[in-house]
């Protein structure tokens, strides 16, 4: 599909100039460049602004419950291990109420692709601190500035298990597309932070003042996790691949037999059988 294709009739409801275009366009260029179609694909999406995404694309979608797209995109994953699953959500849906699931999901090595617009505020609910809402920053929730210590998403992301971690930012649509891309081509639990902060509730400078504290990686693919972590907290707004390696996956380590509708477990009149007690 090219990307005309894979836009729906539904226009994108943002902001005017909010940094989300840009990290559609970057999606939008993965899957067409990926030759993704509907039989190969999911897009998961949570709450939030970014779970408007799934109304966005013409593939199949679901729009989870608040902080539970990733346990839905694990059980897509293990129903059916040869499709490509790939979850779009926000700082608040998958650090706040999913954070768990983030951790857990992480630590198994699920082979999903994980892409968080990171817009550092509750932006649909009209900007309320988040988990990655900086240091004494000024929000409706925290008018004489956020006490708390962000979450670093790119350190919780490697000390959780992830096997492919990265980081981008929004406006350098190429870099996003390119880092996308890889997450997706790698076998196992991929993150990708899309730095996307919000033009309307982030008020600690603007788009152009933020884009000048970027900083390219200087040592990217690292194998070694200290030395990624390390990387991870020398600087909060580096770009790259912090981290990659090759490990088993969730589902080769537990479905030995292939994909799992070949099993009798998955027969149609046991599991109607199986919902029937339920009913």
């Amino acid at each position: 599909m090219n990307i005309k294709e894979l836009q729906t009739e539904i226009k994108p409801q943002w902001c005017p100039g909010c940094t989300y275009f840009a990290d559609l366009q970057a999606v939008y260029k993965t899957f067409s460049d990926m030759g993704f179609d509907e039989s190969n694909l999911v897009l998961v999406g949570g709450i939030g602004c970014t779970g408007r995404i799934t109304s966005y694309v013409n593939l199949y979608t679901i729009h989870t419950l608040h902080g539970r797209p990733l346990p839905v995109a694990m059980g897509f994953k293990l129903a059916n291990p040869s499709i490509n699953v790939v979850v779009i959500s926000g700082d608040g849906d998958l650090l706040s109420i999913g954070g768990t699931h983030f951790i857990h999901t992480s630590r198994r090595n699920i082979d999903l692709t994980v892409i968080m617009f990171d817009n550092f505020v509750y932006g649909l609910t009209k900007g309320q601190v988040s988990p990655t809402s900086p240091h004494n920053l000024v929000t409706s929730t925290t008018p004489y500035g956020n006490l708390d210590e962000p979450i670093n998403p790119i350190s919780l992301a490697l000390i959780s298990g992830a096997t492919f971690v990265a980081q981008t930012f929004a406006l350098d649509i190429n870099k996003t597309f390119q880092i996308i891309k890889e997450a997706i081509e790698h076998k196992g639990f991929s993150f990708v932070n899309i730095l996307s902060p919000c033009i309307t509730y982030y008020r600690a400078e603007d788009v152009k003042a933020f884009k000048s504290k970027i900083k390219e990686l200087d040592e990217q693919y690292l194998t070694d996790l200290p030395k990624a972590i390390y990387n991870s907290t020398k600087y909060e707004y580096y770009v790259g691949v912090f981290y990659k390696v090759n490990k088993p996956t969730f589902e080769e380590n537990v479905i030995k037999n292939g994909n799992p509708f070949n099993s009798e477990l998955y027969q149609k009149d046991k599991i109607e059988k199986l919902l029937k007690n339920y009913l």
